[in-house]
């Protein structure tokens, strides 16, 4: 495992980076604006229905809401359980239960809206040979130095024909000084479009769609009063995608 992977793991089990997380990246109007502007790529990407999707570094639980709208079973996944901790209202507690059929070991949970979530390791998940239909994992890739030993694993729990819906960094500030470490974590690691097509491809995906979004950081965006983060989407479109930071992918089980 490598030395930032390690350090990235032992950030987001911090209680307090998970009780921030929601709010330093998607607090106030603009920020729900990046919010809703993410989850809506997603939707837009994903399969009409699935039988089984899991979404893999699910975080807080941002999109769960729309999984739970696309398919009969959805799970999500975190290595934090400060993260998944955050899934469960103030009123309620997940409740640990023993895992399902599907799910050889991990610690199962169950929040107030009856999500079903699992402690595991993204790198070695305890899921079945192609036991999904659709995954989907969202602000994750650009945190690793090393996508393949992830794009395979995540490719040997779908199905071939299966979706995987992800995003990668074009380019960062973040990518060569870790600033603002103390409230961020460590740097973040860019990847071109082509670099991560023949990462991809190696590891058994077929790439369906690339959308290239957001011409600054999502984090500038939550910043600015709203008009401007609307402005600046209006001025994404007429702009080549290569000057933007964020591509969102759909990728083929092959």
């Amino acid at each position: 495992m490598s030395t930032l992977v390690t350090a990235k793991r032992e950030w987001y089990r911090q209680p307090e980076i998970a009780a921030a997380y929601d709010r330093q990246r998607f607090g106030g109007a603009s920020g729900t604006y990046v919010n809703e502007r993410e989850i809506r790529i997603v939707a837009e990407l994903l399969p009409r229905r699935a039988s089984v999707i899991v979404d893999v570094a699910c975080g807080t639980g941002r999109l769960l809401p729309l999984l739970r709208s696309r398919a009969a079973t959805v799970l999500g996944i975190d290595g934090s359980m400060a993260m998944l901790g955050q899934i469960c209202d103030s009123k309620s507690v997940c409740h640990s239960e023993r895992g399902e059929e599907s799910v050889l070991e991990g610690r199962m949970l169950r929040s107030a809206q009856h999500d079903k979530l699992l402690q595991a390791d993204a790198f070695k998940l305890p899921l079945r040979d192609g036991a999904c239909d659709a995954v989907t994992s969202i602000r994750l890739l650009f945190h690793l130095d090393d996508l393949r030993p992830i794009l395979a694993e995540l490719r040997r729990i779908t199905k071939p024909g299966g979706t995987f819906v992800c995003d990668t960094s074009a380019w960062s500030p973040r990518s060569l000084l870790p600033l603002g470490r103390e409230r961020w974590g460590d740097r973040v690691v860019p990847l071109s479009g082509q670099e991560f097509r023949r990462l991809a491809q190696a590891a058994g995906w077929r790439v369906r769609q690339e959308r290239a979004a957001f011409l600054i950081s999502p984090y500038m965006y939550r910043r600015l009063p709203l008009p401007l983060p609307l402005a600046l989407e209006q001025l994404e479109r007429h702009l080549p995608r290569q000057l933007l930071c964020r591509r969102f992918w759909s990728l083929e089980a092959a």
